[in-house]
């Protein structure tokens, strides 16, 4: 089991700027990241476990498995 998540308003927010910006890669030049397995984004301690859902990529609800 990992640690809970532990991140400021700020960390939160970049982390949306983040995947925003992997989103439009994808859209724009249909380049998808780890496409048959989660991503890992890394801030400060903390680690994300991201996935495209289809339109967005998006925290990935079983983050911490």
């Amino acid at each position: 089991m990992s640690a809970p998540m532990n991140l400021t308003a700020e960390q939160m927010r970049t982390i949306a700027t983040a995947l925003d910006e992997l989103t439009q890669i994808t859209k724009r030049l249909d380049v998808s990241f780890t496409p048959q397995s989660r991503l890992e984004l890394g801030l400060g301690d903390n680690v994300l476990m991201v996935s495209w859902d289809g339109e967005a990529y998006v925290i990935d609800d079983r983050n911490g498995d």
